[in-house]
């Protein structure tokens, strides 16, 4: 699907059978289709054999808990995973987006902020092919109109929100991108006061497209003020 953020397939994994409907009813009442289950086997099973767009993950599953259902995913077309967790801390929130998992969500939550985190994701699943050429900085190459990237000629594997970030970062080529103006058209602007998402998310870019992540020559670090992508303009 492209452009618009119309109804999505969704699979809900919570094992809170009241939260379980209140989540479906508010989901289904936006117009979303809403497949729900209540423990980590079921959501396995339902990832194996059905496509869905968003994935509604809660942590603390029976069977099989949410971090494995994470780190159990593959590379490539997956689905886009907001996490739902009791768990407030930092750490949690890290260790989510690190295992690929694009927004986090801490319980309790309202209808409206669930219903505004779906939709921003779909933004980011459901952005326009452009016609643009491609843009290239050393051996990555980035072809905005298949929405594919590459390293040294070889296809690199990136998430919808991964791509987003590093297409914004290249077409501003050479100028230091801030934190809230990536975190503001990337996420959108209820996170940008979020660096979270920006550092894991960053992390995951270097890791796949330098030679040296610690030492990155493609994503700069910019002081305290943001990410830069090449080398400043002579």
């Amino acid at each position: 699907m492209s452009g618009g953020t119309g109804g999505a397939e969704i699979l809900l994994i919570e094992d809170d059978s009241s939260l379980r409907r209140i989540v479906a009813s508010a989901l289904e009442g936006a117009g979303h289709h809403v497949t729900a289950v209540g423990d980590g086997i079921a959501g396995t099973e339902r990832l194996s054999k059905d496509p869905y767009e968003i994935v509604l993950l809660d942590i603390g599953l029976p069977f099989i808990n949410g971090w494995q259902i994470l780190e159990r995913l593959p590379d490539g077309h997956r689905p886009s995973v907001i996490v739902i967790s009791a768990s407030g801390e930092e750490q949690a929130k890290v260790r989510a987006l690190d295992l690929g998992a694009d927004d986090y969500l801490t319980k309790p939550f309202g209808a409206d902020e669930l219903l505004a985190r779906v939709r921003a994701v779909l933004r980011r699943v459901r952005v326009q092919v452009e016609r643009r050429q491609a843009i290239s900085y050393k051996d990555v190459r980035i072809d905005l109109g298949n929405r594919a990237v590459s390293r040294a000629g070889d296809e690199v594997r990136l998430s919808p929100t991964e791509y987003l970030l590093l297409v914004e970062l290249a077409k501003n080529a050479g100028r230091t991108m801030e934190h809230s103006v990536l975190l503001s058209r990337v996420w959108g602007p209820m996170y940008a006061g979020d660096r979270t998402y920006l550092r894991v998310f960053i992390k995951r870019l270097r890791a796949k497209l330098e030679a040296d992540p610690s030492n990155p020559t493609i994503i700069v670090t910019v002081g305290r003020r943001g990410y830069r992508f090449g080398s400043m303009p002579q």
